[in-house]
């Protein structure tokens, strides 16, 4: 991929790329795992095209890096995984990790596009948010044929256009509030799932861990999820719609990692930043203000849970640090 002559990568295009270089280093970690314990032939070609994408991005990563003369990142190796180490969760489970992983990269390469200026960084995004929609096909059509996805529910179908004629439309913090409406229970229902996921993830983490401090944290996150999931699926309950099921049966007992815990701290990481901004849209679209507080209150707590994990990673000095500005202080001061 060649640069255009004289047109440097910009400080946007470089977080960008940085970021998306460390998050799917971990990624092909995580897959090669669940790809060395399928057993599923209907799943197997699925995850191995996700692999295949990973790989691929990663490599046109370091080329452009290389060329620029960036150091990469050495984000996460075969070091960090145990392909040897025991089954730790379903088939069914990598399924729904591998969709949602695909649901999370098509947001991100489109902010990405939008963001880049050079053309090859334009069509670089442009052909991984490609990629990331076909994984997300294919993802998609396994879990339907299987039967293993739950659909959000369904609302009355209104009769006629209305207006809201009155403030109470946007309700209170003290209950008699109408219900809720589709944009509320498209954001509510995605969170609840991508809570499942999370859980389900944490819970293995927590149980192969080498560290008892990293053990104790991932305990702390998936009773977090569990939190969050009962607090959003009661919002839903209330109006007798239907919840997704929740994933942490897929999780087996074993107590050996799969995983180094400086990976499955990063991971928390990446779940922890996710959700801080899947609750903050949420939050902006919901119009009910007991659900608005809701998300507000999830959201101060899922972030005091990432910047205490960053605190845990920094300790054990795992936290790679990004490209950043020139301290022209310390330049100053340090002749």
């Amino acid at each position: 991929m060649k640069a255009p002559e004289n047109l440097h990568l910009t400080s946007t295009e470089v977080g960008a790329l940085w970021s998306q270089c460390m998050n799917d280093s971990l990624a092909v970690c995580t897959v090669q795992y669940f790809l060395s314990k399928v057993k599923d032939e209907e799943i197997r070609p699925v995850l191995a095209y996700g692999l295949e994408v990973l790989q691929k991005q990663l490599a046109s990563i370091t080329q452009i890096f290389n060329n620029e003369g960036i150091p990469i990142p050495l984000g996460f190796t075969s070091h960090d995984v145990m392909l040897d180490a025991p089954r730790l969760y379903s088939d069914s489970f990598a399924l729904r990790y591998i969709r949602h992983l695909a649901k999370i990269t098509m947001s991100v390469y489109g902010t990405a596009t939008a963001e880049a200026v050079r053309k090859d960084i334009r069509n670089f995004y442009y052909s991984c948010g490609k990629s990331s929609m076909e994984l997300y096909e294919r993802a998609m059509e396994v879990l339907l044929s299987k039967g293993l996805y739950v659909r959000a529910p369904h609302l009355p179908i209104q009769k006629q256009v209305k207006f809201v004629e009155s403030p109470s439309f946007l309700g209170g913090i003290l209950g008699n509030n109408r219900p809720v409406n589709a944009v509320e229970v498209a954001n509510i229902f995605a969170n609840i799932q991508a809570n499942g996921v999370g859980r389900a993830l944490l819970i293995g983490f927590s149980q192969v861990a080498e560290s008892k401090e990293v053990r104790q944290f991932m305990v702390r996150g998936y009773e977090i999820a569990k939190k969050h999931m009962v607090v959003l699926s009661s919002l839903l309950e209330n109006d007798d719609l239907a919840l997704p099921r929740t994933w942490e049966s897929e999780v087996s007992d074993s107590t050996i990692a799969p995983f180094s815990d400086k990976l499955m701290m990063q991971h928390a990481a990446v779940l922890t930043g996710v959700s801080i901004g899947n609750y903050g849209m949420a939050l902006g679209a919901s119009s009910r203000g007991d659900i608005a507080a809701d998300f507000m209150r999830l959201m101060a707590e899922i972030a005091q849970f990432g910047e205490d994990g960053v605190h845990l990673m920094i300790k054990n000095r795992w936290l790679e640090q990004p490209p950043q500005a020139a301290d022209r202080k310390e330049i100053a001061l340090s002749r």
